[in-house]
């Protein structure tokens, strides 16, 4: 029997696996005949015949990368770091001549708070109450400039518009804001991908900053934009996912994750898995 092994960081003990995608993976996989098993930490080694990281930190730290790196058979091994200078094209720094709205970003991924999360108490009913404590509105009072962490994405009619300090944080980034919208609607693409399978799905809402919980499924099984596999080539992902818009006909690629979260209902999620778990016979042979 062929064995999966799925690291996560040790930080991320105690949450909820059926948060990530690759919790219905999972399912898929053992009732196709492997076995698969969750690894938190590196403090022990175990046998496996395919190592799948889903370390949930924007890079990934030098300890983890040299033990993934032990294994021989590993799902995205060459991705390191997936912070938005590591792949945006569409940057903005002070005094660009850029007439269009723009957003604000951390540079870090989902916002900064995996690595916010990563340094709070690891007892489990004092971290719960510190995560708590950090979402409350003493950042509304910091001001934008001083943030590391956001909870949603501000959007600004204009570089001009951005508050003074932005973009001497390094925590945050300005893009161009370019959004997929038809009428007062707002669309999010999403290639979902594993080895040689893929899904490709759009959702709809109702404001320009869609977050998962506010979207809802619109089309599936879209074609995947050329642009999108050589991206994703060039960054060397084997499994993750890729948030992107069709900006007046052009593709812009918002955002990358190697550790998708579940798309939605456990039926949405269930069907994406379906769709994807084949993949993993790209690494393990035939069946």
């Amino acid at each position: 029997m062929k064995r999966v092994v799925i690291l996560l960081h040790d930080y991320q003990r105690g949450q909820r696996a059926q948060a990530y995608l690759i919790h219905a993976l999972a399912e898929v996989w053992r009732k196709s005949g492997l076995e698969v098993s969750w690894q938190y930490g590196i403090r022990k080694r175990p046998q496996a015949d395919l190592l799948i990281p889903q370390v949930d930190l924007t890079r990934l730290p030098d300890d983890y990368l040299a033990f993934i790196r032990s294994y021989p058979n590993v799902v995205n091994r060459q991705v390191v770091d997936i912070s938005k200078r590591s792949f945006s094209e569409h940057l903005l720094e002070d005094g660009n001549d850029y007439p269009g709205p723009v957003i604000v970003k951390t540079n870090n991924n989902y916002g900064g708070w995996p690595e916010r999360w990563l340094v709070l108490p690891r007892q489990r009913l004092l971290s719960l109450l510190c995560r708590e404590a950090l979402r409350t509105p003493w950042q509304a009072f910091a001001g934008l400039a001083r943030q590391t962490v956001l909870r949603k994405y501000p959007i600004f009619n204009s570089l001009a518009e951005v508050p003074r300090g932005v973009f001497s944080n390094k925590a945050l980034v300005v893009e161009k804001f370019l959004p997929e919208r038809e009428g007062d609607w707002y669309f999010m693409r999403h290639y979902l991908f594993l080895g040689d399978h893929a899904r490709n799905v759009r959702v709809v809402g109702k404001k320009p900053f869609l977050k998962r919980s506010a979207c809802v499924p619109h089309d599936e099984n879209l074609p995947v934009p050329p642009q999108l596999i050589s991206l994703r080539r060039r960054l060397g992902f084997d499994y993750g996912k890729f948030d992107y818009t069709i900006h007046k006909g052009q593709v812009a690629l918002l955002d990358v994750n190697w550790t998708p979260g579940s798309p939605g209902s456990a039926e949405i999620a269930a069907r994406a898995a379906r769709d994807l778990a084949g993949g993993i016979w790209s690494w393990l042979g035939d069946r």
